[in-house]
């Protein structure tokens, strides 16, 4: 036969001094608590407002009579900045950019950049900007001087000299003008970029292949520099287009992703 026990549980009763102070104790705990979460509240607001609004951007206004030169001054002072890369917005560094493989189809030249590493954006100079706000259009006019290093592999002709090497190369480029047209317009608050377009110059460049036919040719790999960089703007053309293309397009998908981070209403007022 199954015995069920009712036991009844029991506890002393408590003086009310006790009662009272464990009560003044959870009180004060709550409070506590409280603090601390309205501080850790705080923070992440903190946080956050930072990430929206970065202290280097000074938006200007589509009524200023002078928005060129405000744009101008506001591009000049933040371009560093945005150079060295944006983690809190997802913007990767422009200084340098890692474009990976470049690949020049020619058909007189198997020329392959692997490693490719391009330095000195950070140090642009703009020329000019224009700002249409009404028809969203865009013109950006920079200077700058940069430096491509990597791995190359080549094999073929330049000019009518034969060339070919595997080993590590250098291009200097003097004062390279780029200039990008691109259309914007608001969605869903932000910025996006539909279209672009652009062109470049350069003064001058200067070009360095280590281990030119294997290194056992010191006098013809001397020769062949000659004359690609006295014949450079001829060179630059056969070797070159394709990594200043993906340089334009790094700048460009950088510039995407900041205009998808932060709010129009912040980048031009109106």
């Amino acid at each position: 036969m199954l015995t069920v026990r009712h036991m009844k549980l029991c506890r002393p009763e408590l003086p009310a001094n006790d009662i009272t102070h464990r009560i003044n104790t959870l009180r004060s705990f709550l409070v506590l608590l409280r603090l601390l979460i309205l501080r850790r509240y705080d923070a992440f607001v903190t946080n956050f407002t930072t990430a929206e609004f970065p202290p280097f951007l000074k938006p200007c206004s589509a009524s200023d009579p002078q928005l060129d030169a405000c744009v101008a001054r506001a591009i000049q002072a933040a371009g560093p900045r945005f150079a060295e890369g944006l983690q809190e917005f997802g913007v990767a560094p422009l200084d340098p950019v890692r474009l990976g493989t470049v690949t020049v189809n020619n058909p007189a030249l198997r020329l392959t950049f692997t490693d490719t590493v391009v330095t000195g954006l950070k140090g642009f100079r703009l020329n000019s900007v224009k700002m249409n706000p009404q028809k969203g259009k865009v013109t950006l006019d920079f200077v700058a001087n940069v430096t491509l290093k990597a791995h190359y592999k080549m094999d073929g002709q330049v000019l009518i000299l034969p060339i070919r090497g595997d080993g590590q190369a250098k291009i200097k480029i003097t004062n390279l003008n780029i200039i990008i047209k691109y259309d914007y317009e608001t969605e869903n608050g932000h910025w996006r970029v539909p279209s672009y377009k652009d062109t470049y110059k350069m003064e001058r460049a200067q070009f360095k292949f280590n281990n030119l036919f294997g290194g056992n040719n010191k006098e013809l790999s001397n020769t062949v520099h000659m004359v690609m960089n006295t014949n450079w703007e001829s060179v630059i053309k056969d070797i070159a287009p394709v990594a200043f293309e993906q340089i334009i397009m790094a700048c460009v998908n950088e510039v995407k992703k900041f205009f998808s981070a932060v709010p129009a209403i912040d980048l031009l007022q109106p």
